[in-house]
Formats: C-alpha cells, structure tokens, sequence
C-alpha cells in the first residue's frame, strides 16, 4: 500500500463489479487542493483591486464564461500577471470560487453580499447558482428574515438589474406596505421602483398604496409631469371608500399635491352617494315586501285561529250532546 493510499480506499473496490470509485476520495482531494490554496496558475485584479488566485482548469470546467475566455489558453505574456475582473469585488468573486470548487453557504451573506452574488452568477452564466440564490431569496422572504428596509435596497438592485426576482420582492413590499412605507428609506425608492409597485397586481389597498405614494412624493418636487401623470393612472377613485376620498384622498391630492382634480373627486363622491341612495331604496322595497310578508303572515295566523276556534266550539257541541245521551241512557 503506498502512502497515499488509505483502508478507505482499499475498501471501495466493488469485486463483483471490478470497479474502484473513486468519487469521494477526488472530492476530498479537491477540498484539500482548495483550502489549502495549491496549484494556482492564474491571478485576477478585481474591481476592488484586490488580487484572487486559482486553478484555471477548474475555472474553465465549471464555469462557462471562462471555458470560453480561457479556451486556447492566455498569451503568454499574460500568464504571469494578475488579469483585470471588475465585474466584481473580491468578496464576490470568492464566494464564486466557493462554488467553482464544491461548496457556497448562503447564511453567511447577508441581502446586498447576495445581489451583488446574483449579479456576478448572471454575468458569468452560472444558471444554476443564480437559480440558488432567487430560491434562498425566497425562503428568506417566506421566513420573514429579511428586514424592511433590505427588501427596499434588494427591490431597487433586482428592477435596476432587470432581474425578474424583483416579483418576489414587489408581492412582499405590496403585502407589508403600510409599514414598509413608513420607513425613512422607502423616500428613497427609485422611481423605476416605485412605478413598479404601482403596476403590481397589489392585494393592498388603494387607499393604503396611495398613502404611500404620497409619502413618497413629498419630496420629488423635480419629478417630470408625465411621470407624475404615469403614476396617477394606476388609480381609480371609484376603489377608493367615501370616507377615504373625504378624509384622506380630497386633502392630500388636492390641498397638498395637486393629484386629482377636485371636480373628478366630487363626481366619484355623488357616484358613492348615488349607490347608497340605491342600497337605501334597496333595502326600504325590501322591508316594504318584508312588511307585506307579515302582514299576509298575520292574516294566515288569524284564519287559523278562527278555525281553530270554530273547532272548538264544534268539540264543545260534541261534547254537550255526548252527554246529554249519557243523561237519557242512565234515566231510562
């Protein structure tokens, strides 16, 4: 037995099948190799001019951008000298490396350390990490790890990116709006951000939505009309309650903002009074027809008192005959 040979090995031969796996013991070496940082042929400068060494075989079997940058092989006046990476830091690009070589713990990241992750798997078309990462993203959402304020920053970072997880986060925020809203960050959403959540198929309310845009509003004065007009299309006052138009909506949108006109206000209003007068008229047919039912009902109650009373005046006549029989039957 040589001295790189174990009883763990010897006990992975399989007789019946005269096969040797190996399998474990190559993932074992590979760790070793890994953490122990050996044979390292090629340096990257990242964009936070921090040097990263590695193996490039490693690289080009497990990565696809660098199957194909490292295809052929560097010139040779490159290989001895750090290649510029700045599509991210160093922190990223380790975490990249974790995987490259087996393994990546995601509880050790916290939301931008896993964007900034998700960027860099995108850019380097790592599918199955970025999948990794949307469902962590997911579960940590599903398990209300996440604080506010990071579902904001994450919001900002996925819709600027164009990342279609950014539906994870708008139904969450949408869900938590109220309080999400009343956060000091949430003035600082972007307006890409913003529109987004206007146009999300939103189970909050609409009174609860435009409170929250009028918070955020307060502060954009340099705001283009278009884009101000853009975001007030995603509303319609008829969703909004009477008390709500009268007591937040009118205030705000007319007095402070100039959101609605107050004319379109007051015609969803007289619609609200129009509907109530109806439900009011609704419902006076419906305890008149109500009324009728009794009334008719009284009617019903009191025939048959009469016939019951009638029955009883013919029990009462039956009665006094049957005994005026008895009488005669026990005098003959």
């Amino acid at each position: 037995m040589s001295k790189h040979e174990s009883e763990a090995d010897i006990q992975l031969w399989d007789l019946s099948l005269s096969v040797f796996n190996q399998k474990e013991n190559l993932l074992r070496d590979i760790s070793r190799v890994y953490g122990e940082g050996l044979y390292s042929d090629i340096t990257f400068l990242m964009a936070d001019d921090v040097s990263l060494s590695t193996n490039r075989f490693m690289l080009a079997c497990r990565v696809p951008y660098f199957a194909t940058m490292l295809h052929g092989g560097l010139p040779v006046d490159q290989t001895n000298n750090s290649i510029p990476l700045n599509c991210c830091d160093s922190k990223t690009f380790q975490q990249i490396l974790n995987y490259v070589w087996g393994e990546i713990s995601f509880s050790d990241l916290n939301i931008q350390s896993l964007l900034d992750l998700l960027e860099a798997s995108r850019f380097f078309c790592l599918d199955s990490l970025v999948d990794g990462v949307v469902e962590y993203l997911q579960y940590l959402l599903d398990s209300q790890q996440v604080e506010f304020k990071d579902c904001l920053t994450a919001l900002d970072f996925l819709i600027l990116h164009k990342f279609t997880a950014s539906d994870l986060f708008l139904k969450f925020i949408d869900q938590n709006l109220s309080s999400i809203s009343s956060l000091p960050e949430f003035d600082n959403v972007s307006e890409y951000s913003m529109q987004a959540l206007l146009k999300y198929e939103k189970t909050s309310t609409e009174i609860v939505l435009f409170t929250a845009l009028s918070k955020w509003l307060e502060n954009k004065a340099s705001l283009p009309a278009n884009v101000r007009m853009e975001m007030l299309s995603c509303f319609n006052l008829e969703r909004f309650t009477k008390n709500d138009l009268v007591n937040i909506v009118f205030s705000v949108a007319v007095w402070k903002t100039n959101f609605f006109e107050a004319k379109d206000i007051c015609d969803v209003l007289e619609k609200h009074l129009e509907n109530q007068l109806k439900q009011l008229q609704a419902k006076d047919k419906y305890i008149g027809e109500a009324n009728k039912l009794i009334d008719g009902m009284h009617g019903q109650i009191e025939a048959l008192h009469g016939q019951i009373e009638a029955q009883q005046t013919t029990i009462e006549e039956s009665e006094r005959r049957i005994k005026e029989a008895l009488m005669v039957l026990m005098t003959q």
